[in-house]
């Protein structure tokens, strides 16, 4: 049972325990948003499909494709092992995602208590507020919905970031040598598991140095000590990355973001709120500005003894470490982003996620008012629900229908067709459904615009090399290649780099073949790959 200390908030006010309604609502929210991780999705789209195409090289191979591809290797050795246990299906690969997803909850709920308490450790109660908004916040966002069900490796980076939060934590608490070794390691996985981790990572050292020279100058040796330790292990994981610094320069002078262009400073912001909430759905992007009020109150806001909210920069508890490190990192990102020239993608926030849930938990349990907390709760996480809604339902791809097709076109035709791909980027996701329909014996797949391997995208130069494609004369290599056999064509028209080309290619296939037939016309619903068309061409 609990007693009265047990309920007194840091002001000395005193509260009754939760009603079991309030309980039970967290509970049937948590257990939602554990399920909709592991919800079916469908057939892997092209990110997913190059993560499981170079996973299965193995470590070495995978080290290599990777070369050509952007991003640094640890979650794919990790999916290698998971695939070679649990199998290679759809569900299978992302359930490893989902299960990253769901240990973070549990580990996201002690971080929002040691948040408070560490500034008040009278402030019990609403510690154990937080804990349980952060936990539940975690548990509905959409983004951490949608990227604990697909087979990236953003999960684990939420993962490792909040066991690297409560690791700092614990090292300016008490400063030990353990603890600065888990630091050290789990620096060294985000940095192995995504690029930026740096800026991450590069914040939170400009932070530790600050504070150990602000502890230092106060006497505090305690938090001076444990702040240099904090560094210390950053260094340490910095030093770990250097093995793959070769290739990290190599990807970064020839592979970068031909798929889009560097944005301003503020549509890092908008569009990451946007995401964060559930996208392009207009219940979850109304309820991303009440998730911003959330993230203010919980920088600089309080309410008073009179029910009044209040702002100021010396409110506590508050979360205003969490954002200064948001917000450096997004500085220090952007600033890496314009001088290097790459895009934006909302996805790369995965760094950030638990901090801003931590803040906007926090912001929540800054209104006092028990119907008005939990009114704004309510709003909030139906607008989450939505989004998660939205989510699975979302197409990721066309590809299964892709592959139905060509299944049912190959089974009437004498010899196995040809199947052209065009561009390349639609290739691993058609392949990978192919391959679950055990049917990739039964056609022969090439990609436009070097005519190969579907299972892969060379990012070098990846621009510059379809510039300077010829599609007429790739076309008559294609036709050469399938002599007497049916071509089928699945195409995208207009995509970045491609612009006409994948459109030349199919006039040049009607002026050998004639008109086509059309076997899977474009889906509108498509959002994470364009819509693709597939066409049935002839014999003559």
């Amino acid at each position: 049972m609990s007693t009265e200390a047990d309920l007194r908030d840091g002001d000395g006010t005193t509260d009754a325990p939760a009603p079991w309604w309030v309980t039970a609502g967290v509970a049937v929210a948590v257990a939602a948003g554990v399920a909709a991780r592991f919800v079916p999705r469908g057939a892997l789209w092209l990110d997913e499909a190059l993560s499981a195409n170079i996973a299965e090289l193995g470590p070495s191979g995978a080290a290599d494709a990777l070369r050509r591809d952007g991003h640094p290797p640890l979650y794919y050795w990790i999916l290698d092992v998971w695939s070679s246990v649990v199998g290679d299906s759809p569900w299978a690969l992302r359930s490893l995602s989902g299960l990253f997803g769901v240990a973070t909850l549990p580990l996201i709920w002690l971080a929002g208590r040691r948040m408070v308490l560490r500034q008040d450790p009278t402030a019990t109660l609403r510690a154990r507020r937080t804990a349980t908004a952060a936990l539940v916040v975690a548990a509905l966002l959409p983004f951490a919905v949608r990227y604990s069900s697909e087979t990236r490796m953003y999960a684990l980076v939420m993962l490792l970031v909040v066991v690297g939060y409560l690791l700092v934590d614990a090292q300016l608490r008490r400063p030990r040598w353990w603890t600065v070794v888990g630091i050290a390691v789990t620096g060294s996985a985000l940095l192995w598991s995504h690029y930026w981790s740096m800026w991450l990572l590069g914040a939170v050292g400009i932070g530790a140095l600050a504070l150990a020279w602000s502890a230092h100058r106060s006497g505090d040796h305690t938090r001076r000590n444990g702040a240099l330790g904090v560094a210390g292990a950053l260094v340490l994981a910095g030093v770990s990355f250097l093995p793959w610094l070769p290739t990290l320069l190599f990807q970064g002078a020839n592979t970068g973001t031909p798929w889009g262009d560097p944005v301003r400073p503020a549509t890092f912001a908008v569009l990451g709120l946007i995401y964060l909430a559930g996208g392009a759905v207009a219940e979850p992007q109304l309820v991303a500005y009440l998730f911003a009020g959330l993230l203010v109150l919980g920088v600089v806001g309080t309410t008073n003894a009179a029910g009044r909210v209040e702002l100021g920069l010396r409110v506590r508890p508050n979360a205003q470490p969490e954002s200064l490190v948001v917000v450096l990192t997004m500085a220090l990102a952007w600033l890496a982003a314009f001088a290097s020239r790459s895009a934006f993608a909302a996805r790369y926030l995965a760094v950030l996620v638990p901090l801003v849930v931590l803040v906007a938990a926090l912001g929540l349990t800054a209104i006092r008012d028990d119907r008005w907390r939990r009114l704004v709760a309510v709003v909030l996480l139906a607008g989450f629900a939505v989004g998660i809604v939205a989510e699975v339902d979302r197409g990721r791809t066309q590809a299964a229908d892709i592959a139905d097709a060509v299944v049912a076109a190959a089974a009437g035709a004498p010899e196995p067709p040809l199947l052209v791909v065009c561009p390349d980027q639609n290739g691993p996701s058609i392949e990978r459904a192919l391959r679950a329909r055990g049917a990739t014996a039964a056609v022969e797949i090439v990609t436009y615009p070097a005519l190969g391997d579907p299972r892969f995208v060379d990012w070098v130069d990846y621009a510059d090399r379809n510039a300077a494609a010829d599609p007429v004369a790739i076309a008559g290599r294609a036709l050469e290649l399938a002599g007497g056999r049916t071509v089928l064509y699945a195409y995208t028209g207009n995509y970045r780099t491609l612009e006409g080309q994948c459109e030349a290619v199919l006039q040049a296939l009607a002026t050998v073949r004639g008109a086509p037939s059309v076997l899977v016309p474009p889906s509108e619903r498509n959002e994470d790959e364009p819509a693709i068309e597939l066409l049935r061409f002839e014999p003559r």
